[in-house]
């Protein structure tokens, strides 16, 4: 099994950070590049044409890696909402049609499609599920009673908030069998959880890199299925996604084409000289680790969660809908006021949203910080 690469992060030896779903430290060699890059744009002098382009491809390409698509099917965009908000523009919403979400769904994931309902005349439909019921079933009877045309659905491998899985394949085909696009966010599993996007054929994919990617904050990238790398329109415009934009002369006269593949929803400005070396060296070290290598060490951390939780006789939910790299704990009567600062001043780092705790490790992570956890959190539950 893949061992603790904390020798690899700058993190003190008293920090037991436990919050990649909310934000990861980016590993040393990352830390280098971004200082290393953002002397690019202290030395403009020194800058060539390959500084636009060279780093924009190797991370399109990496990132595809992850969810094994073509570096030709992947944009490069600053947010998932900027990709959810791309989806928006290009998938077919007719009037009384409906768009489908699980219940308490991300909000980079949700506002979008709560606008473009409005403006089209369409409804959102957020899907409740029933005790026992996997998400995925709840997401598949929605689609397939639905008294009106279903246009879109929202899709994930999980609830972001309850840590529970969604049967995407389940979903994906019920999906297809009444022609509705399937828009994914990957931001809470990609890079964590081994993902194929021929098996799925989402329409569009969005994900940033600053969670389970180790990566910077504002950088994400944007799968679009081979229909919308053909006909889809981006949500900018500008020379860096049309072909010919790379001319000298780019100026001198309207390129009316788009760059190949999903290089046309590329955000403007892409080629950020401090951003994109982190993100590169990051997906560099997870890929040199396995990604397959990397969800068996997350698997095996939450699996001491959950002994260390269920020992504290803490809840959550049922084993079998529980997803492998992050832990979600009903804390009951163990919760308190002010918990995730308490925690914190032992060293301890968790989101906690109302009852529920999120615990969510990565490769930085060994077994002595999750018994911190739990020791830390019996300390201050006392």
């Amino acid at each position: 099994m893949l061992e603790c690469q904390k020798h690899l992060f700058s993190i003190p030896d008293h920090i037991s950070y436990l919050d990649a779903a909310y934000i990861s430290p980016i590993p040393r060699i990352a830390e280098e590049a971004g200082k290393k890059g953002a002397g690019v744009k202290a030395a403009p002098w020194d800058m060539t044409i390959g500084n636009f382009y060279d780093e924009v491809e190797a991370a399109r390409a990496l990132a595809a890696s992850f969810i094994g698509a073509r570096a030709d099917d992947i944009a490069v965009i600053p947010a998932t909402s900027y990709g959810i908000a791309v989806a928006a523009a290009n998938v077919a919403v007719p009037e009384g049609s409906a768009i489908i979400m699980m219940e308490n769904e991300h909000t980079s994931h949700r506002y979008a499609w709560y606008e473009l309902a409005r403006a089209r005349g369409a409804k959102v439909v957020a899907v409740s599920r029933r005790d026992g019921e996997e998400w995925g079933a709840a997401l598949v009877a929605a689609i397939r009673h639905s008294d009106i045309p279903v246009a879109v659905v929202a899709g994930t491998i999980l609830h972001w908030f309850e840590g529970m899985t969604v049967d995407i394949d389940a979903v994906a085909d019920a999906a297809r069998a009444v022609g509705a696009a399937l828009v994914m966010d990957g931001t809470q599993w990609v890079g964590a959880v081994p993902f194929d996007v021929a098996r799925i054929q989402p329409d569009f994919l969005s994900f940033a890199t600053y969670k389970f990617l180790l990566g910077p904050y504002r950088l994400g990238f944007l799968y679009a299925s081979e229909k919308w790398q053909q006909a889809g329109r981006p949500i900018e415009f500008h020379s860096w996604n049309r072909a010919g934009g790379e001319r000298p002369d780019f100026y001198l006269e309207t390129m009316p084409g788009y760059l190949p593949g999903a290089r046309r929803f590329d955000m403007g400005e892409r080629s950020d000289f401090a951003v994109l070396p982190v993100a590169l060296k990051s997906m560099e070290l997870l890929k040199s680790l396995g990604g397959a290598a990397v969800h068996a060490r997350l698997v095996h951390l939450n699996r001491l969660i959950w002994a260390e939780a269920e020992a504290m006789g803490l809840g959550g939910p049922d084993p079998a809908m529980r997803v492998g790299h992050i832990a979600v704990i009903e804390l009951g009567e163990h919760y308190r006021d002010g918990l995730a600062g308490m925690l914190k001043e032992k060293g301890v780092h968790v989101t906690v949203r109302g009852t529920k705790m999120r615990v969510s490790p990565h490769i930085y992570n060994d077994e002595d910080d999750i018994r911190k956890l739990f020791t830390a959190l019996k300390t201050v539950t006392a």
